[in-house]
Formats: structure tokens, sequence, C-alpha cells
């Protein structure tokens, strides 16, 4: 994380409204400087929750697949054996 370099209150700075003024400049600078970090770290994390959001569903998806496989081969021999037996 970075330094907070805060601008701190200087003598006169209530009654000298040129070097307020200057001062209040300088630290909305500082703000927006900060809001656009925040704004970029909470993009990358954003797109790493989508990221993981689509490998959880390719992975749900390809599990979801192998489950049907299975099933397919236990009823095909299932159904095999059966039949065996019927036309015995």
């Amino acid at each position: 994380m970075s330094e907070n370099n805060i601008i701190e209150r200087m003598p006169g700075e209530s009654t000298d409204l040129a070097l307020h003024t200057a001062l209040c400049e300088q630290r909305y600078s500082q703000l927006i400087t900060k809001f656009d970090q925040v704004d970029t770290r909470l993009d990358k994390i954003e797109a790493m929750l989508v990221a993981i959001r689509e490998q959880l569903s390719t992975d749900q998806t390809a599990q979801f697949k192998m489950y049907l496989a299975w099933a397919g081969v236990i009823i095909a021999g299932l159904a095999g054996t059966l039949s065996h037996f019927i036309l015995k």
C-alpha cells in the first residue's frame, strides 16, 4: 500500500483565503488520485471474480457431463445384464 501524504493544516490557513484555496486544491487532487487508485483496484478485483465465476461454471459443466456419462454406462450395463437374464 502507498504511504498517506496528508497535507496538514498550516498556520494562517484559516485567515488566508489564497493559502486555504491552494491547500484545498492539493487535498482535492490527492483525493481524486486515491479514488482513481481504488477504482483501478476494484476493476482488477471485479475481473478476477468474473474469471473465477466462469471457471467454476466450466468446471461444473464438465463435472455434470462426467456424471451423465457414468450414468449412461451404468444404465447400459444394467440394461445389458437385465436383457441377458430375460432372454435366457
